[in-house]
């Protein structure tokens, strides 16, 4: 058992300067190496998001990898949904890169529209305001507008509405006559029809695009069944569980699904199920045999139907259990124990969470008393220890700040090998597949 606390080594989760700094270092090094790259959105550079979009020139991909490498990167393990989407990511600077080494865009799963001035496109490349390079005029303007009207950036929002904006004014200065026609239409539609009829914005700026025939979305089957990395939050009422869980999930750097194993208010499958398993006969030996029932029947087959659904999609995303019926789990040698040991996840990190009683029963006095949650905090510490074979990490929530625990449970998570494993790669050969 590992008891954490606030003075401990912290992998602080770094604030934008640090994010900025980080990849600033990496694009000095690109500058040094003479790899050609641009933006391909937040062409200014406000660092609003934790991913960064860049643009390679194919040639320098393997030096790219290379370099990322070297600096401490890794390739996320998860195959992006368009092929031509590579996702690296940085510990040090918590921070995503989200690389194409073509300026196409999906049209159907196997064609493509390509930007048809690609070398004047990097050849006219200039550094902005903090020192990155971005497309310069017409390029930079189309290509914003291509993410619009393909739809990479998703559903959009009053957001991309203020970038085109933004881009078209600044960039106005740098267009030639021949584009003005084209930035009228793009002006017109940014006026007329944003955030609908996106298929007009692709008829006034395909000029620019040529038709290719290549693969370009992944099919939805690929594997996502399993575990990345599994965490169960463990503790009494009034301990923090679920205010934890949820502050981790804000905060993490990687995909998370929730998994509720409790038997509380909320979470059942169905409203029928949790009235069944709370129903109780005044009949004792009627009550004796729905309580076995309910343990080895109904409970087993409510836990199964969250369990699958989170398996089936969460291979690289962070599993966050939210409490376990450990109880079951204690009662060495009996079928029901051996039930429950082969239909639950087996935990890769356990934080028991308790503060002191007293406490707990201020924050809760409408449900629990101080004999019970004295009575609590043992018997979940027992579960702990059997869910994780001793190796839990004991958090008194009385003592940390909801910060510094969500801090020091992320440092764990971090540092568990099974993300390097599971969600990111981290050898040569698998970086430059």
């Amino acid at each position: 058992m590992e008891k954490l606390t606030a003075d401990i080594g912290l992998l602080e989760q770094p604030e934008l300067t640090v994010k900025t700094a980080g990849l600033l270092a990496l694009i000095e090094k690109l500058h040094l190496a003479g790899i050609k790259y641009f933006l391909l959105t937040d062409f200014e550079s406000d660092f609003n998001s934790r991913d960064v979009d860049l643009f390679v020139d194919p040639d320098y991909k393997e030096q790219f990898e290379q370099l990322l490498l070297l600096t401490g990167w890794y390739k996320r393990k998860e195959p992006a949904y368009h092929t031509d989407h590579h996702f690296y990511y940085s510990p040090h600077s918590a921070l995503y890169l989200d690389v194409k080494y073509a300026l196409s865009f999906v049209r159907t799963n196997n064609t493509c529209y390509t930007y048809s001035f690609l070398d004047e496109a990097v050849n006219k490349a200039t550094l902005n305001s903090k020192g990155l390079y971005r497309p310069t005029g017409i390029v930079a303007i189309t290509l914003y507008a291509a993410h619009l009207a393909f739809k990479e950036r998703g559903k959009l929002e009053e957001k991309h509405r203020h970038y085109l904006t933004q881009y078209m004014q600044l960039y106005q200065s740098e267009t030639e006559q021949s584009d003005q026609d084209m930035l009228n239409n793009i002006a017109n539609w940014h006026t007329s029809h944003f955030p609908e009829n996106t298929n007009k914005l692709q008829q006034i700026i395909l000029p620019n695009f040529r038709l290719q025939q290549k693969k370009m979305v992944r099919p939805k089957s690929y594997l996502k069944s399993g575990y990345g990395l599994k965490v169960l939050f463990l503790g009494t009422d009034g301990a923090g569980k679920s205010t934890l869980l949820n502050a981790v999930g804000e905060k993490i750097h990687f995909k998370t699904s929730k998994l509720y194993l409790g038997m509380g208010e909320n979470g059942w499958t169905s409203k029928y199920t949790k009235l069944l398993y709370n129903f109780k006969s005044k009949i004792k030996w009627l009550n004796r045999i729905l309580s076995m029932t309910k343990s080895l029947i109904l409970l087993p087959l409510e836990f199964l139907f969250r369990i699958i659904p989170v398996k089936l999609r969460s291979k690289y995303s962070v599993v966050l259990i939210d409490r376990f019926p450990g109880s079951f789990l204690l009662e060495d040698g009996t079928i029901r124990s051996k039930l429950y040991k082969a239909i639950l996840p087996k935990p890769d990190l356990v934080f028991f969470l308790y503060a002191d009683p007293e406490i707990l029963v201020k924050r809760k006095p409408s449900e629990i008393t101080l004999e019970r949650s004295k009575a609590d905090i043992q018997k979940f510490r027992k579960v702990a220890e059997k869910v994780s074979g001793g190796q839990y990490i004991s958090i008194d929530t009385s003592e940390l700040s909801i910060t510094e625990a969500t801090d020091l449970i992320l440092n764990k998570i971090y540092r568990h090998p099974k993300v390097y494993k599971n969600l990111l790669t981290d050898t040569l050969t698998s970086i430059s597949s």
